[in-house]
């Protein structure tokens, strides 16, 4: 890790993958809205605003180069004087993830993430419990139902991903396109209540009820509310439906092995 004191702005040089700085991303996204993201380079403009938030962030960014270079107070000392300066932090890969899909149909969309990322395909998966395959180059993901594509426009609005690190920041424009043509697309099959819980609950009709315990119990503990750790209302509420869905599905598929 490398700090450059140039005369108009704090260059941070990160060489290393080893550091982490998944949180000092988000706070930055959180804190400082007029910063700009570019392939590997996060920058923050000049400014005599928002002093406590810079202050915190050059204290965090010298916490770091310290634990890997030993403690240097005079250089903690010339960054907290700069905290008005431009701030440049350059990371050893990319972390503009882009959203580019390709809607096949009114129930297959094909959406691929840039750079790939298998945590977030893993996330998708998990979290919205429909027909997913995992292709090379991106994810083929068949929506049957009006609720499912609702979901996955909540899914990918907030932003920042269920159980996914902070450090996936997405290209806002692509975004939009992507959950504005989604909106406007209309589901014309229908489905019976028994149909949509063997959806939710990712079984089919020939599984036995061994099987299909051992799945809702899986699901359970993952869709839980009391296990979301976030304090996120929005993720709350989506964890708490999606665990009632999860709930009414799994009695229904009950009743008819009865």
């Amino acid at each position: 890790m490398q700090i450059l004191l140039g005369t108009h702005e704090t260059i941070v040089r990160i060489n290393s993958k080893s550091i982490s700085i998944d949180y000092i991303q988000h706070f930055i996204s959180t804190h400082f809205k007029s910063r700009t993201i570019q392939n590997n380079t996060i920058k923050i403009p000049a400014s005599k605003e928002n002093t406590y938030h810079r202050t915190f962030l050059l204290k965090w960014i010298y916490s770091l180069y310290s634990k890997k270079n030993g403690s240097l107070p005079e250089l903690k000392e010339s960054l907290l004087k700069r905290y008005y300066k431009s701030i440049k932090i350059v990371l050893p890969k990319k972390i503009v993830h882009t959203l580019k899909y390709k809607i096949i149909n009114n129930e297959t969309i094909q959406l691929s993430i840039t750079p790939q990322n298998s945590t977030i395909a893993y996330a998708v998966k998990t979290f919205l419990q429909v027909k997913i395959n995992i292709l090379p180059t991106y994810l083929q993901i068949t929506l049957p139902l009006k609720e499912d594509k609702e979901r996955l426009k909540a899914f990918l609005a907030l932003n920042n991903i269920i159980n996914v690190p902070h450090k996936h920041i997405y290209n806002k424009i692509e975004m939009d396109k992507f959950l504005n043509e989604f909106k406007q697309k209309k589901v014309v099959k229908q489905t019976t209540p028994i149909d949509n819980a063997y959806i939710v609950l990712g079984v089919t009709p020939n599984d036995d009820i061994r099987s299909i315990k051992k799945q809702y119990r899986h699901l359970a503990k993952k869709l839980h509310p009391d296990t979301t750790l976030t304090e996120d209302k929005k993720l709350i509420e989506l964890h708490t439906k999606k665990f009632q869905e999860l709930l009414e599905a799994y009695e229904i598929v009950l009743n008819t092995k009865k």
